[in-house]
């Protein structure tokens, strides 16, 4: 039995030892190509597309991100985008650096302890405010629709739902990852406290 679990922690911290070597430069590419992004999209030549025509386009759940490049956007628009994505850029990073501590954890055989749970339980209250932020703009933005224009609501809400479907699931599912490893820290501590 004790071979077994020892096994399968060797296991754990190998793939934990993999996921390193992926979090890492995933949250630093991230940073960089983020604030690039935002840096060159406050370059780029102004035009005439305003933050109406942006919330009408970006309720369309079309690629918002190749677009926003392509458009001239006027300078109110510009500011908004810059100002929603670093917000949004700024939770990524968060979430990333403590899933990149977690799995740091977990390579050295911290798995079910205190820390690990601090880190898991940062990241998925982080995930979930961004949800909460990027989902609330897209219905903000939605009912607005329904005021600049009269085509395309069975679209944006149709897009609008199944974007929080999704959404709700991601989240019923690392709620459930979150309870194992607070359940698992539990009964951790109670072995060491019975030995």
């Amino acid at each position: 039995m004790v071979t077994e679990r020892n096994k399968r922690i060797a296991a754990f911290r190998k793939v934990s030892g993999y996921l390193i070597w992926v979090s890492m430069p995933l949250l630093i590419l991230c940073g960089l190509i983020g604030t690039v992004g935002l840096i060159g999209l406050m370059i780029t030549p102004q035009g005439d597309f305003s933050l109406q025509d942006l919330t009408l386009k970006a309720t369309m759940h079309e690629s918002t991100i190749e677009w926003i490049f392509k458009e001239k956007l006027s300078l109110g628009s510009k500011i908004f985008c810059v100002a929603f994505g670093a917000i949004d850029l700024l939770m990524t990073i968060f979430i990333l650096f403590h899933f990149q501590q977690l799995i740091e954890g977990f390579y050295r055989g911290d798995i079910f302890n205190k820390v690990s749970v601090t880190h898991a339980r940062k990241a998925f209250k982080m995930n979930l405010y961004s949800g909460y932020f990027q989902y609330g703009f897209q219905a903000l933005g939605v009912v607005a629709s329904f005021f600049l224009t009269q085509t395309g609501h069975g679209e944006r809400i149709t897009s609008f739902l199944l974007s929080i479907l999704f959404f709700l699931i991601t989240i019923g599912f690392l709620s459930l990852l979150l309870w194992a490893l607070e359940i698992g820290t539990d009964l951790n501590e109670e072995t060491e406290l019975t030995i």
